[in-house]
């Protein structure tokens, strides 16, 4: 009995090496890099005013967002974590109600630049996936908890400055092949919008 119990634990501990692995050596903010912010789902004129690049501040590793009262510490913080402070801190100071923040991070302390496909939204968990090769728009989605009861079907997928929208519930668009620094994006259901009972062509 005792064996049975040591041999799961140390199955478990395999199944989760990867995981951590993962969470150790992904990408942070560091004083003098650089952190991308795109916002979603605010108006557009404020989207043109706070997307872009922004230094982090050497002194005391913040960086300061057009409209918050103060600068947002983001040192030593992965692009996920960025992502709930700024998110946060809009939504607590009442600026935007449901903004929907993605994060790059480009460090100049000679990091390695990761290729990645970032997916954001309405899905079970907002990541940054590290790309590979063959990685369809459905196992970037599935590999990000699928999307959520609120998520929209049509998926719209940014790549460079080229915005399409793709259904998923059709068979060739969830076998879309993606590239690195694609942008996915699950808008808000609307109401009105159905669950079809099979996947279409």
């Amino acid at each position: 009995m005792q064996t049975k119990l040591i041999q799961m634990l140390l199955a478990v501990m395999l199944m989760l090496l990867p995981a951590m692995a993962q969470t150790s050596t992904e990408v942070r903010a560091m004083p003098g890099g650089d952190v991308i912010i795109n916002v979603k789902n605010v108006p557009s004129e404020d989207a043109g005013t706070v997307n872009g690049k922004y230094t982090v501040n050497r002194g005391d590793g913040t960086i300061k967002l057009p409209y918050l009262s103060s600068g947002v510490k983001v040192s030593g913080k992965t692009a996920r974590d960025i992502e709930r402070v700024v998110r946060d801190m809009y939504v607590e100071q009442k600026i935007y109600s449901d903004p929907i923040v993605q994060v790059q991070i480009d460090s100049d302390e000679g990091s390695v630049v990761r290729r990645t496909v970032m997916v954001t939204g309405y899905v079970g968990a907002k990541k940054n996936l590290p790309f590979r090769e063959n990685l369809t728009l459905l196992q970037a989605l599935i590999e990000c908890g699928d999307i959520s009861d609120m998520g929209s079907r049509y998926i719209q997928v940014t790549r460079g400055t080229q915005t399409r929208t793709y259904d998923y519930f059709s068979a060739r668009d969830r076998a879309l092949k993606l590239r690195p620094d694609d942008e996915i994006y699950v808008p808000r259901r609307p109401i009105y919008e159905g669950r079809p009972g099979s996947i279409g062509p």
